[in-house]
């Protein structure tokens, strides 16, 4: 059976580069499926997470495909992805995960809260980024799989600056969420010199 991969983060907002990554995952076999876990506290983005919880949880929820699909089991954890997985591992017994993480966040894991049990415990998906070559120190200590695709330049730092700006974000988020997005975050990104 294949594992199901775990695509964890902030989504403020959810792009077309997450769900890129999300197609390209299921595309070429890496997982049966893949579950957006939106977090709602990320010790590395402490005050910096704009958008409420739940309503970062809705924008994903509404922007899924098939093969997708969106759990809210960090609504209301620590934080801390070794924390998530001990939590998901209860709640489902046998299944297989893959943590998706990207190769420029390949050189912080080992000094991710718990690394000792992530080493021992988890499968992870390295996601190539452009000049992020993976850190052969940290692989050698990991079980892992490199997936073979080249991944999206859309981000969420570039949506949140291009509404800033009073630019047009179409193309760079799904259309069914775009005119929500704008909405949400409009109010929360001022312009320059207001």
């Amino acid at each position: 059976m294949k594992p199901l991969a775990l695509l964890g983060g902030s989504f403020d907002p959810i792009h077309n580069g997450h769900l890129h990554l999300a197609r390209e995952i299921l595309r070429l076999g890496a997982a049966a499926r893949v579950a957006f876990l939106p977090n709602a506290r990320h010790n590395f983005k402490q005050g910096k997470v704009l958008l409420d919880y739940r309503s970062r949880r809705e924008l994903v929820a509404a922007a899924l495909e098939p093969g997708m699909e969106v759990w809210d089991d960090d609504a209301d954890g620590s934080g801390y992805t070794s924390d998530l997985l001990k939590r998901l591992q209860l709640k489902h017994p046998g299944r297989q995960f893959l943590w998706v993480i990207g190769s420029d966040n390949l050189a912080s894991l080992p000094r991710w809260h718990d690394f000792a049990w992530l080493r021992e415990n988890v499968r992870f998906l390295i996601i190539p980024r452009p000049g992020y070559p993976a850190d052969q120190k940290v692989l050698k200590r990991i079980r892992r799989k490199t997936l073979k695709t080249v991944p999206s330049e859309i981000s969420s730092t570039l949506v949140r600056a291009r509404i800033r700006a009073g630019k047009p974000i179409t193309g760079l988020v799904p259309p069914q969420i775009e005119e929500r997005i704008v909405q949400l975050y409009r109010p929360l990104l001022p312009k320059n010199g207001r």
